[in-house]
């Protein structure tokens, strides 16, 4: 499978005119801003009080997955509905479980760490795409899914104490398991790089929430280390040995190392141990899409129209824009899924 194909990875989300809201600076206000031009788009979580932990779970890079077919229904545009043995939901159920319970786990831990409310965003929405299984989920835990604007960080707001991720990946290119970058080849802000996790922490910084735990292989681990200077507790679930191969841990001590990094995360956070993930503005962003992109798709990319932002072009497969507001970056990700899932 060519690695360009993982852009089937990439949840369906909402290609409209999406507007800019302020955002807070600092924790305990509630961080939400007007709806501006997506109705959904100011849209917070329940509050609920005691210091509160946001968990993304990304099946993607979650301990003992290594293949596409484990974590794709065969029913995504793109995917192969079988291989040779089996049909991609077979895997795929299975592993779906597995995910759930390893959420449970981030949940657990940070339960034993001081938290006292729990959001859990399932970082595959959609149907085609939806990873978590409700019915399994911590009954504490509140459960974000479907298509949403900035889909991994979806309600988070300046009253969460913290975020962290299960299931990171490496950036495109880079020697990991099933690496990308959302649908870009690379994408940059003020020429430095950024994976998955750091263009989320990047967002959630603004609202004044930091990164406290990274879990996924070796290489998603390593890279987010160099971009987020103020560091985390870093649990490797996995080694890449090829970009659809691994060494990995069974799901059971998977489970026990997560809950007891999602424990040690809290603790520090609490402690004041990291910081919000923070780049001098304005923002220089540059992207270059994925390179199996269609002439076509490129022009639909070109013709995105965010509210707040002028899209430049920068090469053939390249664009630019200025920005004060981290969210913008979100919302030119939300804007190109329907592009990258085709």
């Amino acid at each position: 499978m060519r690695v360009n194909r993982l852009r089937c990875l990439m949840p369906l989300l909402i290609l409209a005119a999406l507007g800019v809201a302020p955002l807070a600076a600092q924790r305990g206000g509630r961080g939400l801003g007007p709806p501006a031009n997506n109705p959904f788009q100011g849209k917070g979580l329940p509050y609920e009080t005691g210091f509160r932990a946001y968990i993304v779970m990304n099946m993607a890079g979650m301990g003992a997955a290594v293949d596409p077919k484990e974590i794709m229904s065969g029913t995504e545009t793109g995917a192969p509905a079988q291989t040779n043995t089996a049909s991609y939901a077979d895997y795929e159920g299975r592993f779906r479980s597995l995910a759930t319970q390893e959420a449970n786990a981030a949940v657990r831990g940070a339960r034993l760490g001081g938290a006292k409310s729990f959001a859990v965003s399932d970082a595959h929405p959609a149907n085609g795409f939806g990873s978590l299984l409700p019915w399994e989920m911590d009954s504490a835990a509140i459960l974000i899914r479907g298509t949403r604007p900035l889909f991994m960080i979806a309600g988070l707001d300046s009253t969460f104490g913290t975020l962290m991720f299960d299931g990171a990946v490496a950036s495109a290119g880079s020697n990991g398991i099933m690496t990308h970058t959302f649908g870009f080849d690379a994408l940059t802000v003020n020429g430095k790089k950024l994976n998955e996790v750091a263009i989320m922490a990047l967002i959630a910084g603004e609202m004044g929430v930091s990164v406290s735990m990274v879990a996924g292989d070796d290489a998603a681990i390593e890279e987010t280390k160099a971009m987020l200077p103020a560091g985390f507790v870093p649990v490797i679930t996995k080694y890449a040995v090829g970009r659809i191969a691994g060494i990995t841990y069974s799901p059971a001590k998977v489970r026990q190392m997560i809950s007891a990094g999602a424990a040690e995360a809290v603790r520090r956070e609490k402690a004041g141990a990291f910081a919000p993930f923070k780049m001098d503005k304005p923002y220089h962003v540059e992207f270059t899409v994925q390179n199996g992109m269609s002439d076509d798709n490129i022009a639909q990319v070109a013709a995105m129209q965010i509210p707040g932002l002028t899209l430049e072009r920068n090469g053939a497969r390249g664009f630019r824009f200025t920005t004060d507001n981290a969210k913008l970056i979100g919302y030119v990700i939300d804007a190109m899924q329907p592009v990258v899932i085709r």
